[in-house]
Order: structure tokens, then sequence, then C-alpha cells
């Protein structure tokens, strides 16, 4: 079976032929992942800088 025609088909994004919105959703995508980013090198540092005796202790 070979598709030849586009009868019947639909996109899935009703925004696929909308450069204004998928530049939008590029820029959210990348602002989310440098966020990631960002916050793991924050966290990261913070726990690393932090000194064994102040850590709680497991009873």
């Amino acid at each position: 079976m070979s598709i030849s025609t586009y009868e019947g088909a639909s996109a899935v994004f009703t925004f696929a032929d909308n450069p204004t919105v998928l530049g939008v959703i590029t820029v959210v995508v990348i602002a989310a992942t440098l966020y990631a980013l960002v916050a793991t090198f924050i966290h990261e540092k913070h726990s690393y800088d932090l000194p064994d005796e102040k850590l709680p202790k497991l009873k």
C-alpha cells in the first residue's frame, strides 16, 4: 500500500504553517532548557560547597 494523495489528511499541529508560533515554541523550549541547566549548576555548586559537619546525620 502506498500513499499517493493527501485527501483526508490533517496536520496534527494546526499552527504548523505559522512561523511566528513555531518561533515562540522554539524560544520557550530553549528558555526551559537553559533554566534547567542553570538550576542544576546552582544546586550542585551549593551541594558541594556545604561542609560535611553541617549536613544532618543519619540516625
